[in-house]
């Protein structure tokens, strides 16, 4: 009688060691606010779960720089948090919307978004 619980527990426990990615957090951080010439930190050290990459994609530029959107601006695996580089710092005023998606080992997914708001 032991024997069928036995297996429905072991059941139950490989299917929880699995995972199904629920507990897998996208958290791009607070807006940010910079001047032209800075360059912007983007931190998703609040995220969760067993993350494998952090992809960081331009979804929304300024119209004068429309032709941001759509750009991937750094795909890592390990580092949860990063600064642009001199040669990427902010040029134009206004507002780029940024998507962080983080992702697990089983290609499950969680997105979030940042703004960065570029002033004069």
């Amino acid at each position: 009688m032991l024997r069928p619980l036995a297996i429905a527990l072991a059941l139950v426990l490989a299917a929880a060691a699995c995972g199904d990615g629920d507990d897998l957090r996208a958290d791009a951080g607070s807006d940010i606010a910079i001047q032209v010439g800075e360059s912007p930190t983007f931190d998703a050290c609040g995220s969760g779960g067993d993350i494998e990459n952090y992809r960081w994609e331009i979804v929304e530029a300024p119209d004068i720089m429309e032709g941001d959107a759509g750009k991937v601006i750094r795909e890592v695996e390990a580092n949860c948090s990063f600064t642009l580089e001199a040669a990427m710092e902010a040029q134009e005023v206004g507002t780029w919307v940024v998507e962080l998606t983080v992702s697990d080992a089983d290609g499950n997914t969680s997105v979030d978004t940042v703004e960065v708001d570029v002033t004069e």
